[in-house]
């Protein structure tokens, strides 16, 4: 796990997650909490694991065993006071399994909520009203009750899905629209991106790089960028809306970034820098690249020698 400096790429601080020194055991999924305060990490096989950090000074201030198959991203609620880990079990094939909520003052586990076949991400709505949740070996959306913990709502994410375990479509990772009215997926086995509303209706689309991944929004909502984990490349996406008020994507730029397989990603709040990890391979060692989204200009690439996954950003000076 790497803290790294958003303007040069140096690393700032290195951290050990290696509970078994002779296991692999990824880091997956990164969040920073909404008041800047804290941030967590999940260490995704093996013994899956929430740790929890300080800020400034990156202090490990608690764990926590999640008992789970797996672990990959992690959601948090608009106040910072639960976390959401999906129990990402890529070897359950069409098993269903969990999302895992913590209370994240003192990591107490609350509950456990049985979803989906290898849910990959669970955000919290703008105003913490419902949890998304993407079911990627199910081709399903589903929302949870934050509140009382009841699945309120799932759907398919597109005309014939496939089986349990045999997915047509694989929604992998989603983002809110800032009002709360719309979801956005990346469908990475479709190589697209698509907008639902509340009730399941698809209400927009737009087809973006092979395998898209990770996918960030900009604050205002206006740009989302994704990477394209099969392409070596990341897409930005513009959001607009029709006179009816239904949202319109429209792919305004293809990132070219010549990294094998980009993976994470996450946006300065205005959207006009990504930072991309990407995953390496024999030969090439993992890192991460800052790339402007407005005209696909490279600030630089840091190789940190590592399977990288998720990404996030904070800037205090913009509470985000």
């Amino acid at each position: 796990m790497f803290r790294l400096d958003p303007e040069t790429g140096a690393v700032v601080t290195t951290f050990d997650l290696d509970m078994r020194r002779d296991e692999v055991d990824e880091p997956h999924g990164v969040a920073i909490s909404p008041d800047g305060r804290h941030w967590y990490v999940t260490l995704a096989h093996g013994n899956p694991t929430l740790w929890k950090f300080e800020l400034p000074d990156d202090r490990l201030v608690g764990r926590l065993r999640l008992g789970s198959r797996g672990a990959s991203r992690v959601g948090l609620t608009p106040d910072g006071r639960f976390a959401f880990v999906p129990d990402y079990d890529r070897a359950g094939a069409g098993a269903v399994s969990e999302v895992t909520v913590v209370r994240t003052d003192d990591l107490h586990l609350v509950g456990r909520v049985e979803v989906c076949p290898a849910p990959h991400d669970a955000q919290a709505s703008p105003d913490g009203s419902l949890v998304g949740v993407t079911c990627s070996l199910s081709d399903e959306l589903a929302f949870l009750d934050p509140a009382t913990l009841d699945v309120v709502r799932r759907f398919f994410v597109g005309p014939d899905p496939g089986s349990p375990g045999e997915p047509r479509y694989k929604p992998l990772n989603l983002v809110w629209s800032p009002d709360g009215r719309f979801v956005h997926v990346t469908l990475s086995a479709a190589a697209m991106i698509r907008t639902f509303s509340l009730e399941g209706d698809a209400v927009a689309e737009v087809r973006v790089g092979d395998g898209p991944a990770q996918l960030a929004s900009a604050l205002d909502g206006q740009i989302l960028v994704t990477a394209n984990r099969l392409d070596r490349t990341a897409s930005v996406v513009e959001v607009s809306f029709s006179p009816d008020g239904k949202p319109r994507l429209e792919e305004r730029r293809r990132l070219e970034l010549d990294m094998p397989y980009p993976h994470g990603i996450a946006l300065t709040p205005d959207g006009r820098k990504a930072f991309v990890t990407y995953e390496g391979e024999p030969g090439r060692a993992a890192g991460v690249v800052a790339v402007s989204t407005g005209d696909g200009a490279v600030a630089w690439v840091a190789e940190v020698g590592a399977y990288l996954l998720g990404a996030a950003y904070y800037a205090p000076e913009s509470g985000r």
